[in-house]
């Protein structure tokens, strides 16, 4: 398979990459189109939340045209994963990089990435639409609002003690990575992101809690969360747990808000 060279179009401010892309999309844009933007003036992150989109970050969308009906939870997977990876490159083996459920990125065990996949279109219109954010030259002050989530936002900058790093290199890591997971993903279906995805994982094994899983006992118990101890991902995607009980359940909806 050819080495996929992507298309990079910038801009210095953005409301958002992803809806920037979504319109070149519906205009013909050709896979592997890539939109970046210096900054963001109405980034969004899951769950319709604010992705915090100052300079010294980096944001983009890649553009995907699958010919097959795959999962958009797989690419969101795979992202992550190619982001943990990314970002693993830039720092020693001392400081834990890895991905958490769904598909966020942590740096030191406090959020760095995340992942926002959008399809548009059926059937040979459609596209996949995967938004990125990453923290890199972000200084402590900016993420100071971001303090009481669950788990607290960081950057390169800081997990680094102020070091700037260069955007384009970390950019240029992330797609090369990407693109060949995405190779691999293609050649081996999903057994290949599930590996990849649990590899890169840093809550294995541990005890978590999850919040707003939809499960219908929990609303009528009013408890709006689980916990029990982190198994893995199955083979669609979802996550998998050992609850208080010692039952193995599986949860396609849900945040991991703690771990231990």
């Amino acid at each position: 398979m050819p080495e996929v060279v992507p298309n990079l179009i910038r801009y210095e401010s953005l409301e958002s990459t992803n809806s920037t892309l979504k319109k070149l999309a519906e205009s013909g844009a050709a896979e592997a189109t890539v939109v970046v933007a210096q900054q963001q003036t109405s980034g969004r992150g899951r769950v319709n939340r604010n992705w915090h989109s100052p300079l010294g970050g980096l944001y983009f969308s890649i553009l995907l045209r699958p010919k097959t009906d795959g999962r958009i939870t797989d690419f969101s997977l795979l992202t992550g994963a190619a982001m943990a990876q990314t970002v693993k490159r830039f720092f020693p083996q001392s400081i834990a990089v890895g991905v958490k459920w769904p598909n966020d990125c942590l740096l030191g065990n406090k959020k760095v990435g995340g992942v926002l996949c959008e399809s548009i279109g059926v059937g040979h219109s459609a596209a996949l639409i995967i938004g990125v954010g990453l923290n890199v030259n972000i200084p402590p002050s900016e993420l100071v609002a971001f303090s009481d989530r669950p788990f607290q936002a960081t950057s390169f900058m800081e997990a680094s003690q102020g070091k700037v790093f260069e955007l384009e290199s970390v950019l240029e890591n992330f797609l090369q990575v990407f693109f060949h997971q995405h190779e691999q993903y293609l050649s081996y279906g999903f057994s290949f992101v599930q590996n990849s995805w649990e590899k890169h994982c840093l809550l294995m094994g541990r005890k978590i809690k999850i919040r707003n899983t939809g499960l219908p006992e929990e609303r009528e118990l009013g408890h709006g969360y689980i916990e029990g101890t982190f198994l893995g991902i199955d083979e669609q995607g979802a996550l998998v747990l050992s609850d208080s009980h010692g039952n193995r359940r599986s949860l396609v909806t849900g945040e991991v808000i703690c771990c231990w």
